[in-house]
């Protein structure tokens, strides 16, 4: 290329040869040559781990749990004593154990709850504890079985004859109450389904959920579980379908005694939902504090003591993120994952009883937005749906609305 200005004096004469531009395309072949050198040269050299990066996994561990409580509290979602004698339970049983590589019971356990407290994806935890993903993934599908099988032992109903302690030291409950040992709801828990029965989990609010049903003691401790039901099918369905399955061992209330439930569930022996087409939540009031009868005052009563399973609910939910970020796990395996954070859950309860969380929900009022039994009958029939089971609970339920009322009105 040539560039003449003879017009201007100023300007000296530029001549851009080919023997120049063939310099300068020598200049960067041998520049591109040198990066490719360099480059194998780096690769032939010691390969660096990927995950050597702070503290090793048991060295982290320790760290926590010989430091400030609060962060095994935040990271774990355990006070450190529940940590420690959640491990040595695990390991005691042999339900857990350390590898041969090195890896403790207590670092699986943080990998573990490290995934349900936050949600974080398991290359996330593994950047923390340093491991490989696949490592990880290995030690959380392990430690979820043997909370599974944990959960057989912690998962029942504890208080199944005679009067809670909850309900005989409460004067507007008691004796009115003194039949009721728990509560029975269902939960949306969110799901990971592949798509061509994505539209079956779908539930009413437009979330692809799987609809779980729960029965919860007045101790805020689960008795019982049943998972895997779509989030469209309606509460009353799963309700039966888990009585009416011998190997669900429901645990039937004995006689005399039941379980709180909500509209969505028949009335039936054993099972006592609030009056229809009555109010019932506290939001249903709108701040009057009057009742129309003795009809209204037992749904405010059974209202007030079945709120104890949306506590539940909320501890459960509040704990463990995981719930709400639901992994793209097999549905089956999504399922033992919620069975391993009640299992957790009821540890905690009765391994901590002053947990922040629980201690958090105790009072709040909320609008609804293999076991091992004691003393306790297991369902193995159909549940008694006849017009004879319906009035007999029924009695039971005026018998009980007619002298409260009549109590609080001194007649």
């Amino acid at each position: 290329m040539n560039v003449n200005r003879d017009s201007d004096d100023t300007f000296p004469n530029v001549c851009l040869t080919d023997s120049s531009e063939d310099d300068l395309a020598t200049e960067d072949l041998e520049t591109l040559a040198f990066l490719a050198r360099a480059g194998r040269e780096a690769q032939q050299q010691l390969r660096q781990p990927q995950h050597n990066i702070g503290l090793r996994g048991h060295q982290y561990i320790l760290e926590v749990l010989n430091g400030n409580p609060r962060n095994c509290r935040e990271l774990f979602r355990l006070e450190v004593d529940a940590f420690r004698a959640l491990c040595s339970l695990l390991r005691s049983n042999r339900f857990l154990k350390d590898t041969r590589k090195g890896l403790t019971v207590e670092e699986q356990i943080g990998m573990f709850t490290s995934v349900l407290a936050a949600g974080d994806e398991q290359r996330i935890v593994g950047q923390r504890f340093q491991h490989s993903t696949e490592t990880v993934n290995a030690h959380v599908r392990n430690v979820m079985k043997a909370l599974c099988r944990l959960g057989t032992h912690l998962i029942y109903p504890t208080h199944t004859s005679g009067v809670h302690p909850t309900i005989a030291a409460n004067p507007r409950n008691y004796p009115w109450f003194e039949g009721c040992i728990g509560a029975i709801d269902g939960t949306m828990i969110d799901a990971v389904v592949p798509a061509e029965v994505r539209e079956a989990y779908r539930n009413r609010h437009g979330k692809v959920a799987q609809n779980v049903l729960c029965v919860c003691d007045l101790d805020m401790k689960f008795t019982f579980l049943y998972t895997g039901w779509e989030g469209s099918s309606h509460d009353a369905r799963v309700f039966i379908d888990a009585l009416s399955q011998g190997r669900n061992a429901f645990p039937m209330p004995l006689d005399g005694h039941y379980y709180l439930v909500d509209s969505a569930y028949p009335c039936t022996r054993g099972f006592m939902p609030p009056y229809p087409r009555e109010r019932y939540h506290r939001s249903d009031r709108q701040g009057q504090r009057g009742f129309r009868g003795y009809k209204d005052y037992f749904n405010h009563r059974h209202s007030c003591i079945r709120n104890v399973i949306e506590r539940t609910f909320g501890v459960l939910k509040s704990r463990f993120r995981i719930l709400r970020l639901m992994p793209g796990y097999k549905v089956g395996r999504q399922g033992d994952l919620i069975i391993a954070c009640c299992t957790l859950h009821n540890f905690i309860r009765m391994a901590s009883p002053n947990d922040r969380l629980f201690e958090e929900w105790r009072d709040m009022e909320l609008s609804p937005s293999g076991h091992a039994y004691s003393d306790a009958a297991v369902s193995g029939n159909h549940p008694d749906m006849t017009v004879e089971s319906a009035r007999a609970m029924a009695a039971i339920r005026d018998d009980i609305a007619k002298r409260m009322w009549e109590a609080r009105s001194g007649h």
